[in-house]
């Protein structure tokens, strides 16, 4: 692929928090341009965000549109979308959808989410027991939060692909399920987690840390960590976006190697 004739979009929906965004977001755009030699955009669907922290610290954010306009006056014939989604549920269906609307103006095509089929959901849960690397004396509990039925499909069959590796200490828990909670708590009970003393470990299946999700899993008494340490856990949290491990970010060199070269 020629530099001059292609761009990338690295799509997210994206964050508010600098921090966030410079250990997840950034490191996957410079892993791109490195790897493939192509102009990476950063790109959130969320126009308020993108708009709020354009050009803090110097750092280009584009707006789905404004990366198709950039494209066309730098006389680009193709993009290739790069979304960091977990599945290809509603925000990966709704960033298709905007993207289709320019297909006349400029060819576009687009990777596939971080797990779309049985085999990425193999991938997948290898990088995680790689970047883990779980204590079998621990419980792990790892939380999805996009919600759709095509995204518990994916959380479902990871935490089997889990279990089929002998890691019955690694439960993968749908924070938009009703009682994700009490389904962690089943899950640690039948572990005899608390007779065991076991450290309960929370893993957020997020690529770029925000605020969302610390509330929703640690930073309120009604949090996600909260609730299971009032059960009896001893809970902790990791805290980091899986975009700062750079085995989970070889994942978006995969899924655009696998588009080109299909």
């Amino acid at each position: 692929m020629d530099s001059k004739d292609t761009v990338i979009f690295l799509s997210s929906f994206g964050t508010s928090i600098l921090r966030a965004a410079e250990e997840s977001y950034y490191r996957i755009q410079e892993d791109l341009e490195k790897a493939t030699g192509l102009r990476v955009l950063q790109v959130y669907t969320d126009n308020d965000t993108a708009k709020a922290v354009n050009g803090i610290n110097g750092k280009r954010i584009y707006t789905v549109e404004a990366a198709i306009q950039d494209s066309i006056v730098n006389k680009y014939k193709e993009a290739v979308a790069v979304p960091v989604f977990f599945a290809e549920g509603e925000l990966y269906n709704s960033l298709r959808s905007r993207l289709d609307f320019y297909r006349e103006t400029i060819d576009i095509r687009m990777t596939n989410a971080v797990m779309y089929s049985p085999k990425s959901c193999d991938e997948t849960a290898d990088i995680m027991i790689d970047i883990i690397k779980p204590d079998p004396d621990n419980e792990y509990i790892l939380v999805g939060h996009e919600a759709s039925a095509y995204n518990d499909k994916g959380y479902d069959m990871l935490g089997s692909k889990l279990h089929e590796r002998g890691f019955k200490n690694m439960e993968v828990i749908k924070l938009s399920d009703r009682d994700s909670v009490g389904q962690a708590v089943a899950h640690l009970k039948e572990r005899q987690a608390v007779s065991r003393d076991a450290q309960v470990e929370i893993v957020p299946l997020v690529v770029a840390w925000g605020d969302y999700m610390a509330g929703e899993l640690y930073n309120s008494d009604n949090s996600f960590m909260w609730q299971l340490r009032k059960a009896g856990y001893r809970t902790v949290f990791t805290g980091k976006g899986l975009g700062e491990y750079e085995a989970f970010r070889k994942i978006y060199i995969k899924r655009f190697n696998d588009l080109v070269n299909a």
